[in-house]
């Protein structure tokens, strides 16, 4: 599953702006605050949710937006809100069409998802690729706004911070090593990002764990760098994935694992009984090389593996209002 859907939502209990009588405030999904016009919407009304991220296509539709067509999270009269309502879109002359809640229109929108540019490395396909059942795409991680009770409180979790970079995963299984970003294997390449990063990890270190599949975070390549630049960057890992049993490793196992080897992993926040309290984690400061970035939130998940039938594997993040609300966000 993806958190990027643009859909069809009804309209929950609706507040009044504490700064403005002009603007009133609904929680989409339960988790995500959107500020809107007041009377533009009702509670048990229809509309479309537009999240963060979203590029708007360059029509005249959307000239309220004056060029900026990608939705950012922003403070509205001292109030966070993230994304925006419209109508539901116009069905041209078909009486019969009816929209219902939860439906994806995207499509009928015709909006992308933003992208960043990695700098750095090519987005060429490798040359007899595998299976993907032993180096897969890594798991899409779902909002924990949306998705609050998933976790049960009480339950044994453990939170990392979630760094920004570049989404990598590196493997050595049949004698040779397999590099790829989050959506393409590579051809090696000394130029590419994450055959660089491969060499960061350690080529003997990745022998000793044949395999496992390391996933991780490469940096430098985004508007935060963490001390680390294309030409030098870092890597931090998040996860791991046994490509003989097809499944992802305990937590402990992973950190264990890559301690022995030498390998550092993405920071740890908290481990212990989970409560919602502990979302104020996602805002602060980066543990990485005492540079004074923020931090962009964490991602939380069961120190032993779980599955719900509802998103699959459960995982969930969090992104700081901090992070959403910098120069770049």
């Amino acid at each position: 599953m993806s958190e990027f859907n643009v859909e069809v939502v009804k309209i929950g209990p609706v507040e009044r702006h504490p700064n403005a009588d002009s603007l009133s405030i609904t929680q989409v999904h339960g988790g995500y605050p959107v500020i809107f016009r007041t009377g533009d919407y009702i509670e048990g009304s229809l509309a479309v949710y537009i999240p963060v991220d979203s590029v708007m296509p360059d029509t005249e539709r959307w000239t309220f937006l004056k060029g900026h067509r990608r939705i950012k999270a922003k403070k509205i009269r001292g109030v966070f809100s993230m994304g925006m309502l419209v109508d539901l879109p116009n069905c041209g002359s078909d009486p019969y069409f009816e929209f219902v809640e939860g439906q994806n229109v995207q499509s009928e929108f015709d909006i992308k998802k933003y992208e960043p540019v990695v700098h750095g490395g090519t987005f060429s396909h490798a040359d007899n690729e595998p299976p993907q059942q032993f180096i897969p795409k890594y798991t899409d991680i779902e909002g924990y706004r949306r998705n609050s009770d998933l976790l049960k409180i009480g339950e044994q979790v453990v939170i990392t911070e979630k760094l920004h970079g570049a989404n990598g995963r590196w493997l050595y299984r049949d004698g040779r090593f397999w590099v790829g970003s989050h959506n393409h294997l590579k051809k090696e390449d000394v130029s590419d990002i994450w055959w660089r990063s491969l060499d960061v990890l350690g080529r003997e270190k990745l022998k000793l764990a044949d395999n496992f599949v390391f996933y991780g975070e490469v940096l430098g390549v985004q508007d935060l760098r963490y001390g680390h630049n294309g030409g030098n960057p870092g890597v931090r890992i998040f996860d791991m994935f046994d490509s003989v049993s097809g499944k992802y490793i305990d937590y402990e196992m992973m950190s264990e694992l890559c301690d022995e080897l030498g390998i550092d992993c993405c920071p740890q926040l908290y481990t212990g009984a989970w409560h919602k309290g502990l979302i104020d984690l996602a805002e602060g400061k980066t543990l990485i090389n005492d540079v004074n970035h923020i931090r962009e939130g964490f991602v939380v998940r069961p120190l032993v593996e779980r599955w719900d039938r509802s998103v699959g594997r459960v995982i969930l993040k969090v992104i700081s209002e901090g992070y959403l609300l910098r120069k770049e966000g």
